[in-house]
């Protein structure tokens, strides 16, 4: 399905963010569709090994909590990455075609993922509230919320979804233009220079001999607060994409 719109700079500008919005959400499968779908494969899947391992158990049993540790939803995070990498190279070209301006190309895009992050985190949310109120799918599972989350009010799960999804999308946002600005070419260099950065943070770390403070700052803070913490990471990368694409080309 191909969406045209107008994105012409005399119309105001809410309208030109929506019909931003527009041009990516024309195909809802990949955005709105599929990860419901999958999650509602894996959910099944994780239901089913629990399952066979209370049928195996026997009498006896599991013991206390065997089904919470679970990272079965985190699939998501690393989905949405893909995702954003994936709509800016398929619609950046579309829409500045289009006459949208590259600057409200990327704030509705931006604006699209805010409110994906905010209607996944809802969603995945009220399945958390669902698992607690029947004691987690009747077997004490934890898929939605698990052994990390099991303890929070359904308000901070929200919360940490919320915040790393938002983080995720802006990561792929910065990413896809990266893939606009230079093709190929410029995300092998991305990846290269991701590489070298994570190397050399560990060997500083490993020289400074700072692991117990690593390891501290994950066990000393709550979930919520090591997210608040991704925040202004996901500023950084956020504001990385826009700067990429302002200079981005229209010619494939």
């Amino acid at each position: 399905m191909t969406a045209i719109v107008d994105t012409s700079p005399g119309v105001p500008l809410t309208r030109r963010w929506a019909n931003v919005i527009r041009i990516h959400v024309a195909n809802p499968w990949p955005t709105l569709v599929t990860p419901w779908l999958i999650f509602t494969v894996i959910f099944g899947l994780n239901y089913s090994i629990w399952r066979i391992v209370l049928m195996a158990a026997g009498a006896g049993g599991v013991g206390p909590n065997a089904f919470q540790y679970n990272g079965g939803a985190t699939w998501i995070f690393f989905y949405m990455v893909v995702v954003a990498v994936q709509s800016m190279n398929q619609t950046f070209r579309f829409a500045i075609g289009f006459s949208s301006t590259r600057r409200d190309y990327y704030l509705g895009t931006a604006t699209l993922f805010v409110g994906l992050s905010a209607f996944y985190a809802v969603g995945i949310t009220l399945l958390a509230g669902a698992e607690r109120l029947t004691g987690g799918w009747g077997i004490d599972g934890g898929f939605f919320a698990p052994a990390f989350l099991a303890d929070l009010p359904l308000a901070q799960v929200a919360y940490v979804y919320f915040a790393a999804l938002l983080f995720m999308f802006f990561l792929g946002s910065a990413i896809g233009s990266v893939f606009v600005r230079w093709g190929a070419n410029g995300i092998l260099m991305f990846l290269g220079s991701v590489a070298v950065v994570l190397v050399a943070t560990v060997w500083l770390v490993t020289r400074a001999n700072a692991w117990g403070s690593v390891g501290a700052f994950f066990t000393h803070n709550s979930v919520p607060m090591i997210l608040t913490w991704s925040l202004p990471v996901t500023a950084v990368a956020a504001a990385v994409g826009y700067a990429l694409m302002r200079r981005a080309t229209s010619r494939a």
